[in-house]
């Protein structure tokens, strides 16, 4: 073993405990094996031994073993000393020592710890190469590609420290109920794997799925790449989806026939005898479809003689189809069928196996789910690819392919003092930190928040070289360096952004202006902050300092959530004077008590690393605030005005404040509204909507520089790619973020996704809010400039609207027409008569707010059936006397979770709010792998500004227009759309120039990612191809 080992480049070790590599051993009678006749049985074994391995011939062709190896002699039998003289003629670097005991009891008792302790010490001796592998036994198609793979890595340099390992179905695994499940718990494995190697979290993770593999190989990396680990994946053969496409020459291409029936289908086909399981696949379904049971027995024997397999007993057969039965019976039940909600964005390798055709599509599919995915064409067909010599053709394949992802890390890494968080196509974008330095570790506090974000997502660290500034200056200039350091690396970052806040805010600031000097473009978020040092609006300048570990110990406490512990204490220091004058060690012992839960996410466990962060944030705090202390009387402010723009992020009861500071530093700013904290960690709903304004605005912002262009010179095309587009949300206000993915997947010149912010739902009328929509139109487009009225003819645009945003799209079309504005107009699944939601909801009567804002979540994320199930139940709740009506729902779901009752949400009067509570409740855990985390509050939080968002956009009043919409006019309807006919004579009386194009997925999923560019493509289409004229009522269809 050792010598086949190492022939084939992997690092070996031999031990020989006591006898020689030759057999038989040399002729005597005083030792075992070296008689003549010993008895039937003892022959046997030597009579088999010689059968399979003709030991005479062996000896003589036998081959050397060349690497190291270590022969253990018992000392009490001389008889087998031999050995080392016979092994020394076969092993070129070996070492003999002796042992304790005789050959009989050498691995017994105490003679067994003498000879572990030779064996551990040299083992020791030849350590220190840092190689290691993990080789966990799986499926056998799987362990020939493993094994293929262990033998390539040693020789390749740039592999040199790779771990190749297969994932066990075990019982864990086996009680997943989800493919969302069982990649998480796959995960959780891979990542305690590399962490039990040492290794720092830099390496590439490589996830690799053979046949339905694939599904959880997709949905693994998905799920890795989305928490900011490096990650690729590698599909061998088969389609992200499931079931594949419906045919009966491949494995799972037909109606699923039972877990043991599918087995011996999918061993037969493994042996190579396809017209066997095609002819039976065909025979099965049908007996299904006549409902007919399947005699799994008659198949297995049916299957035992058509293999013919010398050595393959029917026992083993048997087990073999139970054990693979029951696997096959829990995948197909988890996941059939499955879509993946969500794009991967990283790396992905598809090899095909040439000789199943049938198998190509996966191309063609997985390529809707993989943005940067390479097809090749490997060995062998779907059945016989992972073994023998096709599983090598594979395994080089697949090592060409790391070896590239490997060495393009190498050529590109992250410049000294930055943290790349997440990287991917897109903007560079640079987290600042706060006052605490990142304490955590970089970027720690901000949650999720770098997961949900495109681009190359980077954390600067306050390391030695930031802590020796002696200036806020220096800290600012030492930052710019190093941001531009890092984009030089990264030449494709199409914009270079900058985020902070606390201290990161004004920190930020000085950066964005010396960078304004030195003439590179930069955009600037602020998160909820002053950029003026001290903050008059931060509560920690309400007091005295407290000292650095105190303080540092209330900004943990917060993070972790415990705000009302912090403000008792708070409260209690500034009544009683010196409160912690004994130091922040109870402080400390009472918070741990009180959030050691929440900080097991980040990473700390015990009492002991809760204040050892403690003190590292309190000694970066000291020393920021060192280099923040302002002059007497005055305040740390920017040195000067940035001219480029600004976005400012902040709660509703900070926004006119915050926009007033602000607007003394900034020329060019826009404020946005989330209901977030200074002190939080960004997660779940906040994460979300944080990333949703940020991405927004910078979609906003993308190629167009105002002034710099003419626009008559414009004006001479209509081309498709020239009309700057704005999606107007619908009840929801976009509040997922999806239709800011439908912005970037349309590759719009300018536009972006207009937001129902805190002015917008002030408006009491349709009209009224689009025409402020309107307005924010023409400021973004410059429509106006210095009170002159607009040239009409030289103004463009098209509306999108979605659902019910279809009135409001409508409506502002038609102003827009009254103005003579060159306007075209999209409609997604919906009415431009229709005002709101559906009055009478999903269920056919209206279920209140509160309700249908969960279902329309369930919806959206893809759980349809959930929903529908749900809102049956709730119009049968309501039929039998349980009445809600249009208000406010007191907060009692919280009774149920964690005790607490205080606090509103938007729905309906008391009666109903149990019902509503406890539909909220089975939704939160229904969604929960959607959510990404988002905890119980923030799922609350998200309804609650849903259901507020339904209440007032039906509130809305709207008019009937005696004219119709004259423009270009284009309605888009989900395939196989019970509603079509109506919605098309709907619309049609409406929109004199209507065209219907069909997309994929129903009124909710046609807006996720898996469908988004199929949309995309039907509108991109009807623009670059110009409209055809139809006579109202009698809409072109277009196909």
């Amino acid at each position: 073993m050792g010598h086949q080992l190492h022939k084939a480049g992997i690092w070996t070790a031999v031990v020989m405990f006591d006898l020689e590599v030759t057999w038989p051993p040399p002729s005597t009678n005083s030792r075992v094996g070296g008689y003549e006749f010993l008895g039937g049985e003892a022959e046997a074994i030597l009579l088999i031994s010689r059968a399979f391995g003709k030991f005479e011939f062996a000896i003589k062709e036998l081959e050397k073993y060349e690497g190291p190896a270590l022969l253990i002699l018992a000392p009490d039998t001389p008889e087998f000393h031999s050995a080392a003289e016979i092994n020394a003629q076969y092993c070129t670097q070996m070492e003999v020592v002796n042992g304790k005991g005789s050959h009989y009891n050498m691995m017994q008792g105490e003679q067994a710890a003498t000879q572990a302790a030779l064996v551990l010490e040299f083992a020791k001796r030849l350590g220190g190469s840092g190689r290691r592998h993990i080789f966990r036994r799986s499926l056998l198609s799987f362990v020939a590609l493993t094994e293929m793979l262990l033998a390539a890595v040693a020789p390749s340099r740039a592999l040199r420290n790779a771990w190749v390992g297969a994932l066990v179905y075990d019982q864990e695994a086996l009680e997943c109920n989800s493919i969302p499940d069982l990649a998480a718990c796959y995960n959780r494995r891979v990542l305690e794997d590399v962490k039990s190697s040492g290794d720092a979290g830099e390496s590439l993770i490589v996830i690799a799925g053979y046949s339905h593999g694939c599904v959880l190989a997709h949905q693994m990396g998905h799920q890795l790449y989305k928490a900011g680990v490096r990650t690729a994946v590698v599909m061998f053969d088969l389609e992200v989806t499931w079931p594949p496409p419906s045919t009966h020459s491949r494995v799972g291409g037909y109606e699923f026939l039972g877990g043991e029936a599918e087995a011996v289908l999918l061993i037969s086909r493994a042996f190579g005898k396809f017209d066997f399981a095609i002819k039976e696949a065909i025979e099965l379904t049908k007996m299904k479809a006549q409902g007919q049971s399947i005699d799994v027995d008659a198949l297995i024997e049916r299957a035992y003689v058509a293999l013919g397999q010398r050595g393959l007993s029917m026992d083993l057969l048997k087990m073999m189809v139970k054990r693979g039965g029951v696997n096959i019976e829990k995948l197909n039940n988890i996941g059939n069928p499955w879509e993946p909600l969500e794009k991967y964005e990283g790396p992905a390798l598809l090899i095909l196996a040439p000789d199943t055709p049938e198998f190509h599509s996966a191309a063609e599919i997985n390529a809707r789910y993989c943005t940067r995915m390479e097809v090749v064409t490997g060995k062998g067909s779907h059945y016989n690819m992972m073994q023998g010599e096709q599983a090598a053709a594979q395994a080089a394949i697949v090592l060409e392919y790391v070896k590239r992802l490997s060495e393009a890390t190498l050529v590109c890494p992250a410049a000294e003092g930055i943290t790349v968080l997440r990287d991917c196509p897109g903007p560079c974008i640079y987290f600042l930190h706060g006052l605490d330095g990142d304490a955590l570790g970089p970027g720690m506090n901000l949650g999720s928040l770098p997961s949900l974000l495109s681009g190359r997502i980077c954390s600067i660290e306050y390391d030695d070289e930031a802590f020796a500034c002696e200036t806020i200056e220096a800290l600012a200039k030492l930052y710019k360096e190093r941001i531009l350091q890092d984009r030089a690396l990264r030449p494709d970052g199409k914009r270079l952004v900058l985020v902070g806040r606390s201290i990161g805010a004004l920190v930020a600031s000085l950066i964005a202006l010396y960078l304004q000097k030195d003439h590179v473009e930069c955009f600037l978020v602020i998160l909820n902050s002053e950029v003026v040092w001290p903050s008059k609006l931060d509560d920690s300048f309400c007091y005295d300092w407290l000292g650095g570990e105190v303080e540092a110990t209330f900004w943990l406490s917060h993070l972790a959530g415990a705000k009302a512990f912090v403000d008792e204490q708070v409260q209690s220091a500034v009544t009683r004077g010196k409160a912690f004058a004994e130091g922040a060690s109870r402080l400390q012992t009472a918070a741990f008590g009180q959030i050691a839960s929440n900080l097991e996410a980040f990473g700390i466990r015990s009492l002991k690393e809760f204040r050892s962060v403690c003190t590292l944030a309190s000694s970066h705090c000291a020393r920021l605030r060192q280099l923040l202390r302002p002059s007497a009387g005055s305040m740390r402010t920017p040195a000067g005005i940035f001219d480029g723009k600004v976005l400012v992020i902040t709660g509703a009861e900070r926004q006119s404040k915050l926009e007033q500071s602000a607007r003394q530093y900034f020329r060019n700013i826009v404020t946005r509204c989330v209901n977030t904290d200074d002190h939080e960690v960004y997660v779940g709903a906040v994460a979300s909507s944080i990333a949703s304004e940020i991405s927004q605005f910078l979609v906003q912002d993308r190629t167009r520089v105002d002034g710099d262009r003419d626009p008559r010179h414009e004006a001479e095309s209509l081309d498709a790619a020239h009309v700057p587009i704005y999606v107007v949300p619908g009840c929801d206000g976009g509040v997922l973020g999806e239709l800011a993915s439908l912005v970037d997947i349309l590759n719009a010149d300018t536009g972006g996704v207009l937001v129902f912010d805190q002015e917008a739902r002030r408006c009491s009328s349709l009209a009224d809010l689009a025409a402020l929509f309107l307005q924010r139109i023409s400021d973004d487009q410059a429509w106006i400039s210095e009170g002159d009225l607009p040239d009409a003819s030289l103004c463009k645009v098209l509306l999108l609207g979605h659902s019910s945003g279809a009135p409001l799209a409508y409506e502002m079309a038609m102003q827009l027409q009254d103005c003579g504005v060159d306007v075209r107009l999209v409609i997604v699944q919906g009415e431009v008569s229709r005002a709101g939601p559906s009055s009478t909801g999903l269920s056919g009567c209206w279920l209140g707010s509160t309700c249908e804002a969960i279902l329309l979540l369930a919806n959206r994320v893809g759980e349809r059936e959930f929903a529908l199930k749900e809102a049956e139940a709730m119009a049968k709740a309501r039929q039998n006397g349980q009445k809600l009506s249009r208000g406010r729902l007191p907060d009692t779901c919280g009774l149920a979770f964690d005790g607490i009752s205080g606090g509103y949400m938007n729905g309906h009067s008391n009666n109903g709010g149990v019902e509503e509570s406890k539909l909220l409740m089975r939704a939160f855990w229904k969604l929960s792998d959607q959510l990404n985390g988002m905890s119980v509050d923030a799922f609350k939080e998200l309804v609650a500004d849903l259901a507020s968002r339904i209440d007032w956009y039906m509130s809305l009043d709207s008019l009937e227009h005696q004219d119709a919409f004259e423009g270009p006019a284009l309605l888009i309807l989900v395939q196989d759309c019970a509603e079509a006919e109506s919605i098309i004579e709907s619309n049609a009386l409406y929109c004199t120039q209507l065209e219907v194009a069909e997309t994929n997925g129903d009124q909710h999923s046609c807006m996720h990612q898996g469908n988004m560019k199929s949309l995309a493509a039907q509108i991109l289409s009807w623009q670059a191809h110009g409209t055809k004229r139809a006579v109202r009522g009698d809409p072109v269809i277009q196909s």
